[in-house]
């Protein structure tokens, strides 16, 4: 988008009538006719170029543009144009969280990284380099490099950094990795998704978890310190304990990234 058109984009002189018509002067209305020549010509393409509609979606959205255009509402002009719903609100809102960028940078960028971007905060999206990067990037080499940032930025160890997975499953599949995980959780009384799939995966594989951990050893525990108290002799209490904890802090160094010491477990 040229400078001028964003100034009239986000210009406080724009002001709206009643109805929430855009006072049209004539600069304006050409520019809405652009807005529209652009949408139904990408949507002919319908390639990469959605990102077009989106962007010019978000201008007319924007400015409450559509009865320069002879029609009601935004339905009304989608329903004309024949755009799928799901295809026009995803990038229409997509295109509403970079309005601080040029038409161009908008445009650079795969899908896939704006999409990714989009849900970083402001800040973030403001940075031009990692717009560059979004422009150029597979999708897997920008998300890491937006998890690289977000470490430095919340000054965070990278392993405790929060990241977004995407995978292409079928819906069925998905509806039923979702039921697992909140099965899961329900069971646990864990509140976090991801905490909770990386448990099962932890469990599915083996590793020591520190809930099942905590599960198994606590009627251990109170068995052990039941006999303790009848027999009164504490020393196998005590070397229990002492293994316990033992078990506790390679449970704990796991749950903070580090690899399970099978070694030492060994020995």
């Amino acid at each position: 988008m040229a400078s001028g058109d964003q100034v009239l984009l986000l210009t406080a002189g724009i002001a709206e009538q009643p109805k929430g018509l855009i006072a049209a002067s004539f600069e304006f209305q050409e520019r809405v006719r652009e807005s529209d020549r652009c949408i139904r010509q990408a949507w002919r393409k319908a390639t990469k170029y959605s990102m077009e509609i989106g962007w010019e979606g978000a201008f007319l959205r924007f400015t409450k543009a559509w009865p320069v255009l002879g029609f009601y509402s935004e339905r009304d002009y989608r329903a004309s144009v024949r755009i799928g719903r799901s295809t026009w609100f995803k990038m229409v809102s997509l295109a509403e969280c970079f309005r601080h960028l040029t038409k161009e940078q908008f445009l650079s960028m795969s899908i896939e990284n704006a999409e990714l971007l989009s849900v970083a905060p402001l800040e973030v999206r403001k940075n031009l380099m990692l717009v560059q990067y979004a422009s150029i990037q597979t999708k897997q080499q920008f998300s890491d490099e937006l998890t690289l940032e977000t470490a430095q930025r919340e000054n965070t160890p990278l392993t405790d950094t929060y990241v977004l997975i995407s995978w292409r499953v079928k819906e069925a599949q998905r509806e039923a990795i979702a039921h697992a995980v909140k099965d899961w959780q329900a069971e646990h009384g864990i509140d976090d998704e991801g905490y909770a799939l990386g448990l099962m995966v932890s469990e599915l594989h083996d590793r020591p978890i520190l809930v099942g951990f905590l599960t198994e050893s606590i009627p251990l525990l109170t068995q052990a310190v039941a006999n303790a108290q009848a027999s009164k002799d504490t020393k196998e209490l005590l070397n229990l304990l002492a293994a316990h904890i033992v078990d506790m802090k390679e449970i704990l160094r796991i749950c903070s990234g580090e690899t399970w010491d099978y070694q030492s477990r060994a020995a």
